[in-house]
């Protein structure tokens, strides 16, 4: 980390920034920062950025295990990976977005000083985590790198580049008509809502005023499932790289992963407010051997869901085997303000590779789902796609039907999986809050632990073959009519 005389420097540097940016003439209490003074900020901000990568590299005790051409890409970056500034920026932005926001709406010279000093600190750290990146890898990321075929001729930046959506699809999709696509009648007829009990569930609430985020890959609101959906402010980090106070960027969903998980809280939940937050573009960013950068991405987004007002924040993007302190924080963040996260376990085909890390399932403040198997007898039973770890929570049904984006030319389909098994948990944690909504002055965590011990409490491992916990089902089989009950119970008791 920055040793004495290195933060005394930078301080020096920030302060010599920071004076030649504010007008004389600026007033306190003036009504806005001008446009002059913002660009001046996040261009100083760049050279911050790239300076601080150059002076790092340059420094690191782990160089040598970089090649001699990955040293000068990275030497390079400020001419190489223009963008890549940008990119960084806005996804670190949001961890204080509130406070950078605050700050830029009181706007006098004290206000404007805080901001720049701020987000000179912001800037550098960006760099350094940039850095740090090609040195925080571990068992499962190598044998990421070294068994993907599509890495054979990457090297360790073309890697990390990719990690953040550099070269993510962003086209627009062809033009098309909203809601007029026909609708399956699987929506309905799938055996998830009957497995799980929604239907009871939806004769006492259809999630009315409860909150899901979910990040993933974007989302097609154009699809008809979404005709009755309550959206909220949609966010994208792919493709975002302006001024992190005033850009924007599309939702496009070519990895179509987005829309098929959102479709499944839209039927889960189907009067729930759904907020989508694009975290990667579920191609080039997929399975990444360098993982920090996508880490905090995940973290960028449960900040911003946290502060959005969120909920529940549901994340089937998830499988990453980085214990990184930065998405840990974020979800320790969430969970401190009563908000409930939830991730998937893992996958059976890693596990069996020597791979038993994933988070943030495995985090204590998050919820690990993994999906049950639907027999041919109409029960349900352990699935060995997944695998049977102590951190399972629980389990839901895992024949769910999904919608695929109507511009990438697939029908929609039978989705089972890990990742449709964690928006149905998610639409059953929304219910939950529809009933008992948390009232904003609970102690850290309590609303969420308790949300949580209602839906354990509530499941059934009887219906998939256990007495008591298992590794294979976690507690049990998700059961919404009687979770829906129990909250209902504690909403007339409080």
């Amino acid at each position: 980390m920055t040793n004495r005389h290195g933060l005394t420097a930078f301080m020096l540097i920030v302060l010599a920034f920071s004076s030649s940016f504010f007008p004389a003439c600026r007033d306190k209490g003036a009504a806005a920062p001008d446009q002059a003074w913002l660009d001046a900020t996040f261009e100083k901000g760049r050279a911050l950025f790239y300076q601080t990568i150059r002076d790092e590299i340059a420094a690191h005790p782990g160089r040598a295990r970089l090649t001699a051409v990955e040293l000068q890409k990275i030497e390079e970056a400020e001419t190489r990976y223009g963008r890549l500034y940008g990119i960084l920026i806005n996804a670190f932005y949001q961890k204080d977005e509130p406070t950078f926001s605050g700050l830029l709406q009181k706007w006098d010279r004290k206000s404007g000083q805080r901001f720049s000093d701020m987000y000179f600190q912001l800037s550098r750290f960006a760099g350094h985590m940039f850095v740090q990146t090609f040195f925080m890898t571990d068992f499962a990321t190598d044998l990421m790198r070294k068994t993907n075929p599509a890495y054979k001729d990457l090297d360790a930046v073309d890697l990390v580049v990719r990690s953040v959506g550099y070269g993510a699809k962003l086209d627009p999709p062809p033009p098309r008509e909203f809601f007029k696509d026909p609708v399956s009648p699987e929506f309905e007829k799938q055996g998830a809502l009957d497995g799980a009990r929604f239907r009871e569930a939806h004769k006492l609430t259809r999630g009315q005023g409860a909150r899901i985020a979910i990040l993933d890959s974007g989302i097609d609101e154009s699809h008809s499932i979404f005709k009755n959906t309550e959206w909220g402010k949609n966010f994208s980090f792919v493709g975002r790289e302006g001024q992190p106070w005033s850009t924007d960027a599309p939702l496009v969903d070519w990895g179509w992963h987005g829309t098929l998980i959102t479709s499944v809280a839209a039927v889960f939940a189907p009067e729930a407010r759904l907020t989508v937050y694009k975290v990667l573009d579920g191609d080039t960013q997929n399975d990444p051997p360098y993982l920090l950068l996508l880490e905090c991405f995940l973290a960028a987004g449960i900040y911003r869901a946290v502060h959005d007002g969120n909920d529940v924040i549901s994340i089937s993007a998830s499988g990453a085997t980085l214990d990184s302190d930065y998405l840990r924080e974020a979800c320790q963040y969430a969970y401190d303000h009563n908000r409930v996260l939830i991730s998937g376990a893992l996958y059976s085909r890693w596990f069996k590779q020597g791979n038993t890390r994933n988070f943030p399932s495995q985090y204590d403040t998050v919820v690990a789902v993994t999906a049950a198997e639907k027999k041919p007898d109409g029960t349900y039973g352990y699935w060995d796609v997944c695998a049977a770890q102590d951190d399972n929570t629980v389990a839901a049904p895992n024949d769910i039907f999904g919608a695929f984006p109507t511009y990438v030319g697939e029908k929609d389909a039978y989705i089972p999986s890990i990742s449709a098994a964690i928006p149905v948990v998610s639409s059953l944690f929304a219910l939950a809050v529809s009933v008992h909504p948390r009232r904003g002055d609970e102690p850290p965590g309590e609303y969420a632990r308790l949300l949580t011990e209602l839906v354990i409490k509530n499941a059934s491992p009887e219906r998939v073959g256990f007495e008591g916990f298992s590794p294979e089902c976690g507690h049990g089989l998700i059961d919404a009519e009687k979770t829906v009950r129990a909250a209902l119970a504690l909403s007339e008791n409080r």
